[in-house]
């Protein structure tokens, strides 16, 4: 199998390269710069760009396309809108046309209208499943819930021939930047809030992906996976007491568990949590 991993240089792209790699998958990474370490062929190459992107693409099986801005943090609304949705329109529409069978697209838990909200935002139950409402307002979770629906789109225009997995992720992280960016904060449960405590680590992404590969799938499917726990080093349930009153904590819900649901993803993905902030060695 080839598989073409779009944004391959960045922090999540590079460890799903590393991971696919390991596994023995004939891999070609496609990003605007080259790999950090040069352990696969890639290709520098502007997904906004369409012509660029069958270049890039032709001859592969599969893609796993993660490839967009991740925040709306620094660029204006206008650049994450354009950038994210044309990039995943032009993988979804030339995957279509050169008959590519599978493509992951890295979604983000952001559809539900979390964290970069404009106004404030109550789970309507925990955990969340892909039941749950998405009620994005930004314009980076926007851009996510638009490459969903072109997902949808493709696949019915593809009758059949095509299929898409959406995988939904929290904020991701290594144990590096866990250490950086968060454990200096598990005294401050205010911080994390927009984020639902929630977060996954580069390698469980690159599991997922993986795994989505070759999943029986057929059509669309959206899934939620993050980390088992969530990134306070506390419960979990008295977090979502104080700071989302009015969701619904669904039975079973306790511990330090993420309030993200992945149930689905382990049933039909085969997908299980291997790393967490346990195993980081904080002092």
């Amino acid at each position: 199998m080839k598989v073409v991993v779009t944004g391959g240089s960045g922090l999540t792209g590079f460890a799903v390269v590393q991971d696919l790699v390991a596994h023995g998958v004939e891999v070609v990474s496609i990003d605007r710069t080259p790999l950090p370490q040069a352990i696969a062929p890639y290709k520098l190459v502007d997904c906004e760009d369409i012509g660029q992107v069958y270049g890039a693409l032709a001859g592969a099986d599969a893609v796993i396309h993660l490839a967009a801005i991740p925040r709306p943090t620094y660029h204006t609304p206008e650049q994450v809108f354009r950038t994210n949705v044309m990039a995943a329109f032009n993988v979804f529409e030339v995957a279509a046309t050169l008959g590519i069978p599978r493509v992951v697209y890295v979604s983000s838990m952001s559809v539900l209208g979390v964290p970069f909200f404009y106004t404030s935002f109550t789970p309507r139950y925990v955990p969340i499943d892909e039941a749950h409402p998405k009620t994005p307002v930004d314009a980076y979770a926007i851009s996510k819930y638009v490459g969903e629906e072109l997902a949808a789109a493709f696949v019915r225009r593809c009758a059949g021939a095509l299929s898409v997995v959406s995988l939904r992720f929290p904020w991701i992280h290594t144990p590096e930047t866990f250490r950086a960016q968060l454990w200096p904060h598990w005294d401050d449960p205010a911080f994390g809030a927009t984020n639902l405590w929630s977060y996954i680590d580069t390698r469980d992404v690159a599991q997922i992906c993986r795994l989505a590969l070759t999943a029986p799938i057929d059509g669309h499917e959206a899934f939620f996976a993050s980390a088992v726990n969530s990134f306070m080093n506390q419960d979990t349930m008295p977090l979502v007491r104080a700071y989302y009153p009015d969701a619904e904590i669904r039975p079973g819900f306790d511990g330090n568990r993420s309030l993200f649901d992945y149930s689905k993803a382990a049933r039909v993905l085969g997908y299980t949590p291997a790393y967490s902030w346990e195993m980081y060695g904080l002092t």
